[in-house]
Order: C-alpha cells, then structure tokens, then sequence
C-alpha cells in the first residue's frame, strides 16, 4: 500500500468509528474509501466488513458496560438481523448496478423526514412499542447491510427507536449488538465467496475500533434520555446529509 492509502484508512477509519457510533453510517466514510483503494468491486464491500466488525465490537462493549443493550430483546433482533445479512451478501451479485445508485433516493429522504418530524422525537418511552414491526425493521436493516452496508445501521437505530420503543441511548446499544452479527455474517459470506482483502481491511480495524470507543463513550456520557435523543436528531442529520452526498456522487460516475 502507499502511504496515501494508509492515511486514508487511518482518518477514514477512525472518523467513520466515531460515526458509526451513534446512529450507524460509518460506512458512507469508509467504504468509498476502500472503493478508492480496491476499485468499485465486491471486494471493496467485502473488506469494509472487517472494519465494520471491529467498530460494532468497540462500540458494543462500551454500550453494554454501561447497561445501554436489551439482551431480552437483543436475541430476536440479531437472529432477524443476521438472517437478512446473510440474504444481501448472497443477493448482492445478482442484483443490477441501478438498484444501488437509486435505493439512496428513498433512504435519504426517508431519513431526513423522521429528523425533522418532532412529534417522533417527543413521544413517551414505549409509546410505539410495535415488536413485530421492529424485527421485520431488523430483518431489511441486515439485509441492507449485507448488500452495500453504508446506513445499515442507521436503519436499524430507527427500528429499534421509533418501531420497538426503545430509549434513545437503549436502541444505540442493542443496535451495536444487531450490527456486529449482521457484520459477522456478511463477512463470514463475503470471505466464503473470495472478496475479502484481509490486509487492507485489518489495516483499519484498528482506527476504526478507536474511533468508534470515543464516539460510544461520548453518547453514554448523555445519559439522560433528552440529551440523547438530540445528540442521535444531529448524528442522522449527518448521516442524511452524507447519504445525500454519495448519491448525488454516484449518479455522476
């Protein structure tokens, strides 16, 4: 690798870990990255998932040592999660070039709505208490991230929160938990089928990893639910604002 490359992977990693941290998303950082590294190949998506492991276990054990995971929910989130990883890392070949410049159409919108909708960000704890609803929210989430992945995350933030229920900071941790399994799978299917460069996604996992514990360690410091509930408003505001970015990239390449 050039020293280019190796910067990139390290200020890339580390800014998305931080990223990814909140409300998912540290994909539209590192991917392109590894896109720029690698060429627009499935080995790009392959390698981002070594990273991605390594940002969900850092974020995970932050969140978990300061109670923020549903282990009583967690369980069926991460079967329903795993499940539609596995099914978008084997899709994802077959599916046409289209389907990913035109999906962000619907998923940015999509996302900037609900930031800007304020009666979502007000209700109750448990007001939209809907479980079904949130693991069929799971399922797509995984589903996504198992096909591209940038904003996986942040679909699964939103079914937790605003399907399952869940308190702000509670759907981050959880949704780390969900994430990391999805991760797994995708890796586990995108290495089975060769397209996976292992030195150059383990080269980030460690920036990522760091990046990723400070961001986690930021979010449990707002531990009151109002706090939270303004910082994940400002992290999907990004996240939309970046989603927004790499479409409007993608339909000019």
């Amino acid at each position: 690798m050039e020293l280019n490359d190796v910067f990139l992977l390290v200020v890339g990693g580390f800014i998305g870990g931080i990223i990814d941290s909140v409300v998912g998303g540290g994909g539209l950082i590192t991917v392109p990255v590894f896109l720029l590294i690698l060429g627009p190949n499935a080995s790009a998506i392959g390698s981002n998932k070594v990273a991605a492991v390594s940002a969900q276990v850092s974020a995970f054990l932050v969140y978990f040592r300061h109670s923020h995971v549903d282990l009583s929910r967690a369980w069926k989130i991460l079967f329903a999660t795993c499940s539609g990883a596995v099914l978008g890392a084997l899709s994802a070949p077959l599916l046409p070039t289209f389907f990913f410049k035109w999906f962000l159409v619907v998923v940015a919108p999509l996302v900037l709505i609900m930031v800007f909708t304020r009666k979502l960000w007000k209700q109750p704890i448990g007001h939209s208490k809907h479980p079904f609803l949130a693991l069929v929210g799971s399922f797509f989430s995984g589903l996504y991230d198992g096909v591209a992945g940038p904003g996986g995350g942040t679909l699964m933030f939103l079914s937790l929160f605003l399907l399952g229920g869940m308190p702000a900071l509670m759907a981050m941790g959880t949704g780390k938990l969900a994430n990391l399994g999805s991760a797994s799978f995708s890796l586990a299917t995108y290495a089975w089928q060769g397209n996976v460069n292992w030195t150059v996604g383990s080269f980030m996992a460690i920036p990522i990893f760091l990046g990723a514990y400070f961001g986690a360690k930021y979010s449990t410091a707002h531990a009151q639910e109002e706090d939270a509930r303004r910082l994940a408003r400002r992290a999907l505001l990004l996240v939309s604002g970046l989603l927004i970015v790499r479409w409007i990239i993608q339909v000019n390449t």
